[in-house]
């Protein structure tokens, strides 16, 4: 099976849950067992970011699971199933391995990071909200430069709800997952 089949069984059995009436979301073990695949939790956590990015799926951060997540098809991705018209996917294959960028594409990425800074300092947040934003900017900073950077992980932590509602992040996100899916390809 290929990421993108995987990709529409995960979102086929997110659309019968909602089409039958169930509007909880739910975990990657739930996925796994109504859909038959049996892949690492990675992999499909990689595969649902890819979809989400879409807009086709929302994730939940599951406190009570240390860690875990939790799924919801979206009205776009419902529609997407409805209508067999599912046009955008990424393959996640290149977000389950480890890759190096070169030197050039880091520092491109420590650009982008720290004109996310300006943004969210020059942005009228409140104190509360500017603080957990700049958190998540160090700790992206600090991850992309570990020796083996863990991307889906640092991609988790750029597109948290914190950061997603600030003016001018969004764009600054797009050349982000660009660079690093440009060197995924490579």
């Amino acid at each position: 099976m290929s990421a993108t089949s995987d990709q529409l069984a995960i979102l086929r059995y997110l659309h019968q849950r909602l089409a039958n009436g169930d509007s909880r979301y739910c975990t990657i073990a739930t996925i796994k067992k109504n859909t038959g695949l049996e892949n690492s939790n990675q992999y499909l956590l990689a595969l649902t970011d890819d979809l989400e990015s879409a807009g086709l799926v929302i994730t939940r951060q599951a406190y009570q699971m240390s860690g875990g997540r939790l799924f919801q098809i979206t009205a776009a991705g419902f529609d997407a199933v409805e209508n067999g018209n599912i046009t955008v996917r990424l393959d996640s294959a290149a977000w389950t391995g480890r890759f190096d960028l070169s030197e050039n594409q880091k520092s491109e990425i420590r650009r982008i990071l720290r004109e996310m800074r300006v943004i969210i300092e020059t942005s009228r947040l409140s104190n509360a909200r500017t603080a957990n934003a700049m958190a998540l900017i160090e700790s992206a900073e600090k991850l992309v430069e570990t020796p083996d950077p863990l991307w889906p992980e640092i991609m988790r932590l750029l597109r948290s709800p914190t950061l997603s509602g600030i003016t001018g992040i969004a764009g600054l996100l797009m050349a982000f997952v660009q660079i690093v899916m440009a060197a995924a390809g490579s």
